[in-house]
């Protein structure tokens, strides 16, 4: 694919594999287990496990981090 010619296309970015986007989606939904079990609880959620949340939910999708910095 030639993007020499197109202005429009910055850059090509790979898809991840199905075995990646489902490692993926695991670990977002163990960090939603976590978030969710300490709201119930009735535990303040608190800065340093807001920033270890924040951290996991990067590390899975640091695309969309990036993209809302």
């Amino acid at each position: 694919m030639e993007n020499r010619d197109n202005p429009q296309v910055l850059a090509v970015v790979p898809l991840p594999t199905a075995k990646e986007r489902r490692r993926r989606e695991i670990m977002v939904a163990r960090t939603m287990l976590l978030a969710i079990d300490i709201i119930l609880s009735g535990e303040s959620l608190g800065l340093e496990t807001a920033r270890d949340l924040f951290r996991e939910v990067w590390h899975a999708y640091p695309e969309l981090v990036d993209e809302f910095l």
